[in-house]
C-alpha cells in the first residue's frame, strides 16, 4: 500500500486547473499556497472564496517562500520559461509538475526550460492532457479515468502518484522526461476530440489490460 504523507504544495496559477487540483489536495490534508501574478485579481479572489483559511494566495515569490515539497505549474504556458528563470533558486531541488501547455508551439511542455534553469529539480509532466472538469469528476459511471504522466524515475515518483491518486485518477507512467512529447500528443488527442469534434469536455482516457 502506498505510504501517504502530508505535503506543502505551491500552486503557481489559480485558474480552473490550479484551483480544482488544489481543492482535491487540500481535502486530502495537504498545505496549499497559491502564487499568482495579481494577488488582488479575479482568480486570487476565487481562491479566497473557495478555500477560505485552507490555503494562502499571494505572489509567486510568496508561495515559493513556503518551502514547498511540490510545485505545480498551472500558469499560461508561454510565461513559464520566464518564471523558471526568475525563480530558479527557489525552484531548484524541488518536485516540479508541469501542467501548462504552450498551445500553438512546436513543443507544448516547458521541461527543457526547467532542466536548464533548475538542474537539481525532480521534473514531471502531468495534469496537462485533460480538461479541469475531469479532475473535478474523474469517475465515469463507476469507471475511474487514467492520467498519463512522465518524469524522473526515482523515489519522488511515489509522491507524484500519491497526488494523482488523491485527485481520483489512476496514474499511468509513460517513462522519463524524454516522454514529454508523448504527453503533448495525448493533450493534442484530447484537444482534437473536444475542440475539433465538439465532444463534451468531461472526456478522459482509460488503458485496458494493466
Amino acid at each position: 500500500m502506498m505510504e501517504r504523507r502530508a505535503l506543502v504544495i505551491a500552486v503557481l496559477g489559480a485558474g480552473n486547473i490550479g484551483r480544482t487540483l488544489g481543492k482535491k489536495w487540500s481535502q486530502a490534508g495537504h498545505e496549499l499556497h497559491f502564487g499568482v501574478s495579481d494577488p488582488a485579481g479575479k482568480n486570487a479572489q476565487l481562491v479566497h472564496a473557495e478555500f477560505g483559511d485552507h490555503a494562502t494566495v499571494g505572489t509567486i515569490e510568496d508561495a515559493l517562500q513556503k518551502q514547498p515539497d511540490v510545485v505545480l505549474i498551472a500558469l499560461p504556458g508561454l510565461v513559464v520559461e520566464e518564471v523558471a528563470q526568475q525563480y530558479a533558486s527557489r525552484l531548484d531541488g524541488r518536485i516540479i509538475i508541469d501542467a501548462a501547455n504552450r498551445v500553438g508551439e512546436d513543443s507544448m511542455h516547458n521541461l527543457g526550460h526547467f532542466q536548464r534553469h533548475t538542474p537539481q529539480a525532480q521534473l514531471y509532466r502531468a495534469f496537462n492532457s485533460l480538461g479541469w472538469e475531469n479532475f473535478a469528476e474523474p469517475n465515469f459511471e463507476g469507471i475511474q479515468a487514467d492520467l498519463f504522466y512522465c518524469g524522473t524515475d526515482g523515489t519522488t515518483r511515489v509522491t507524484v502518484e500519491q497526488l494523482i491518486s488523491e485527485v481520483g485518477l489512476r496514474p499511468v507512467y509513460l517513462g522519463g522526461v524524454d516522454k514529454a512529447g508523448v504527453m503533448d500528443a495525448v493533450a493534442s488527442l484530447w484537444f482534437a476530440l473536444v475542440f475539433g469534434q465538439k465532444k463534451p469536455r468531461h472526456l478522459a482516457f482509460k488503458v485496458l489490460g494493466i
